[in-house]
């Protein structure tokens, strides 16, 4: 079995570009507000290492995809100091059974393709007269076929995209009783393969590849960031977009196959996941990969849930908002054709592409942005 490890590792570099990769010294673009700070974390940063010395007790995290690879260990992190977090998921028992023994948890029913089980949440939160100091919309679906729902939007795009725009709107009376809170949306460095395609969302007309269509909701998540921020920051509610990193045993991968494989395939890639991580395959990987640009180094959950818990409870983003984030600071900006293996692209910044978007949201899901 060992052998079988290290030899598909060895397998995998040989066929990554990582390792012949020139050190990247092409174009950077100055941007007055997606400027970098100067702070003590970088790249290998772990979640825990963010929320050292800071004392959440009293704040109200609202989550999906909490119970699972980086969100789970975001929310090791959050609970460490004393945060409350509420862990939405589609599938509880998993949720229960990921986040035993952690102290301040609760789990909840939440299915991003079932507009009734985000209503029935939302109600039920607001009810509780709560504030919510965080909400973040970790949890999302990769590269998978062809799948439709019900009113004919693409799985990717309603799952990643539509399901947590309604969420947020519904959480938006929750978010302003905090009096300083903070909207977290998971991106990714996978923008760079497509930009929103903005007359054929659903793929009608565009051949189909899983990999775009994951791309293009990743782009339409930090376009809604910007918009949202624009909107919200008067109300003390300021939004960000996330890029936790390149991270292999994530259970990204396991959260894609919920609902359109066999139950026993779901597990098969639980368990898969859980035994990298176990057996350290990330940083074996990096071993025989021997990436030159730090933003090709795989990270493991732990480094990969620390953007997240950075974005949301950092004092170093406090009167920030509308920002690509990656490695525990803000992103520079690069050339839409750049080949670099970090930082945002400008047309995820493009300001009237985010209007379009949040005309999208509201268009699909039939809910209106009610500030």
């Amino acid at each position: 079995m060992t052998l079988l490890i290290i030899g598909s590792a060895v397998f995998i570099s040989f066929k990554d570009k990582a390792a012949s990769s020139p050190i990247f010294t092409g174009r950077v673009i100055y941007d007055e507000f997606q400027m970098p700070i100067n702070n003590k974390f970088g790249h290998h940063t772990e979640a825990m290492d963010v929320v050292e010395g800071l004392d959440l007790k009293g704040k109200i995290i609202v989550m999906t995809g909490g119970h699972s690879g980086t969100g789970r260990e975001a929310t090791k992190a959050f609970v460490s100091r004393g945060a409350t977090v509420i862990a939405l998921a589609r599938d509880v028992e998993w949720a229960k059974r990921n986040l035993k023994g952690l102290p301040n948890i609760e789990i909840e029913y939440l299915d991003l393709l079932k507009p009734e089980s985000i209503e029935t949440f939302a109600q039920k939160f607001l009810k509780s007269n709560r504030p919510i100091h965080a909400l973040i919309n970790s949890a999302g679906i990769f590269s998978s076929p062809l799948v439709k729902n019900e009113k004919g939007y693409e799985r990717i795009f309603a799952t990643n995209v539509l399901g947590h725009y309604e969420l947020t709107v519904k959480l938006i009376p929750a978010l302003k009783k905090a009096k300083g809170s903070r909207i977290i949306n998971l991106a990714s460095r996978g923008h760079r393969l497509s930009n929103v395609i903005f007359d054929d969302i659903n793929f009608e007309h565009t051949e189909y590849e899983g990999v775009r269509a994951y791309a293009q909701s990743k782009t339409a998540l930090i376009l809604l960031s910007i918009k949202l921020d624009e909107l919200l920051k008067n109300s003390n509610i300021r939004s960000f977009a996330v890029h936790p990193g390149p991270i292999p045993s994530s259970d990204l991968f396991a959260a894609t196959l919920v609902g359109v494989a066999p139950d026993y395939k779901v597990n098969i890639m639980k368990s898969a996941s859980k035994f990298v991580r176990l057996i350290h395959y990330t940083e074996l990987l990096n071993f025989f990969r021997s990436p030159k640009n730090i933003g090709d180094i795989y990270k493991t959950v732990e480094e990969g849930g620390a953007t997240t818990a950075w974005a949301a409870v950092s004092p170093e983003l406090n009167g920030k908002g509308g920002l690509y984030l990656e490695d525990c600071n803000i992103s520079v900006v690069v050339p839409n054709d750049s080949d670099a293996p970090f930082g945002v692209r400008q047309y995820a910044l493009d300001k009237e592409s985010s209007n379009r978007v949040l005309e999208i949201c509201e268009t699909m899901t039939g809910i209106k942005f009610k500030n």
